[in-house]
């Protein structure tokens, strides 16, 4: 579904959903129906229809690295020769099939691709760096960069109508 499609769809209710719903995903559906000032039986078939659409793609609880043994943070900023389709979801599928892996993206400009890592420690850094990034096939060249700080705003609203 397009940007354009989505725009159309969603209106001031279903906008308002969202948020609440990224503020507090855990609200029970009485209280989030409250907010929007609908009946419940109305809000859970407007959420069901949000999900259904891929407007809501899921839930998750979030947690603090640290306390997982994963207190250092790094973006791997990795080079692909050559960049086949083979090469680049062979790349893909191995990285996220590693443990220290939080997140991926493809991007444009010189770098391929980043990858986000959480690790304990810069010696646990260095071993998936080594052992398990530049050896991989069709990996030219990496660059990390560690992250001092990492902040992810809460609630994403949708751009307005242009």
């Amino acid at each position: 579904m397009g940007y354009e499609r989505l725009m159309s769809v969603l209106d001031p209710t279903d906008r308002l959903l969202i948020n609440e719903l990224q503020r507090d995903a855990r609200q029970t559906n009485r209280a989030l129906a409250g907010k929007a000032g609908l009946a419940p039986s109305t809000t859970l078939g407007r959420v069901r229809e949000l999900e259904r659409t891929g407007v809501i793609t899921g839930y998750h609880a979030e947690v603090d690295l640290s306390a997982l043994g994963r207190g250092l943070q790094a973006l791997v900023f990795v080079r692909l020769q050559p960049k086949s389709d083979e090469i680049i979801s062979n790349f893909l599928n191995h990285m996220w099939g590693l443990p220290e892996t939080i997140g991926i993206d493809l991007i444009t400009g010189v770098e391929d691709a980043v990858i986000h890592l959480a690790v304990a420690d810069t010696d646990a850094l260095q071993a998936v760096i080594l052992n398990q990034i530049s050896g991989v096939e069709g990996v030219f060249d990496e660059r990390t960069s560690l992250l001092f700080q990492h902040r992810r705003k809460p609630i994403i609203e949708a751009l307005p109508a242009q």
